[in-house]
């Protein structure tokens, strides 16, 4: 019984110790999110990086949070107030945003495999499927 306790704590802190959240240098980011970041906002420097268990969590000096995977892609764009930056929307989402919301812009996406959440600056949600295709607004 004391072996399996053993065993179940050690499991645990590792678990624990994995999960931790650490500092990392923006050039420790994969190649992909770095190119991403140089693409998308040029000239913004990076603030800070975190390291967790889930991929990279980078912020901007202006602001702007960015989520990638451990490979690199994107997961999530946030710019707060200000819009997103022309080549982060996937063209079938931007056209959609463009020819339904002329007078409005995407400030927030996320992107989870199966589908993309999209925030306006009007507080709407609207919600594409992994193609770009307009599902509905987010409930």
């Amino acid at each position: 019984m004391k072996k399996i306790i053993a065993i179940l704590m050690g499991v645990f802190m590792l678990g624990a110790f994995a999960s931790c959240d650490r500092m990392i240098s923006p050039d420790k980011l994969p190649a992909q999110a770095k190119q991403f970041v140089a693409a998308n906002f040029n000239g913004v420097n990076v603030l800070s990086v975190q390291r967790d268990g889930l991929g990279y969590d980078v912020i901007l000096h202006d602001g702007t949070s960015l989520e990638f995977s451990h490979s690199g892609q994107w997961t999530k764009v946030d710019c707060g107030l200000n819009p997103l930056p022309v080549g982060v929307l996937p063209t079938n989402i931007a056209q959609y945003v463009s020819a339904n919301f002329p007078a409005n812009y995407a400030t927030k996406i996320k992107y989870d495999d199966r589908r993309y959440e999209v925030d306006m600056n009007n507080n709407l949600e609207l919600r594409f499927d992994k193609n770009g295709n307009y599902i509905g607004l987010d409930d």
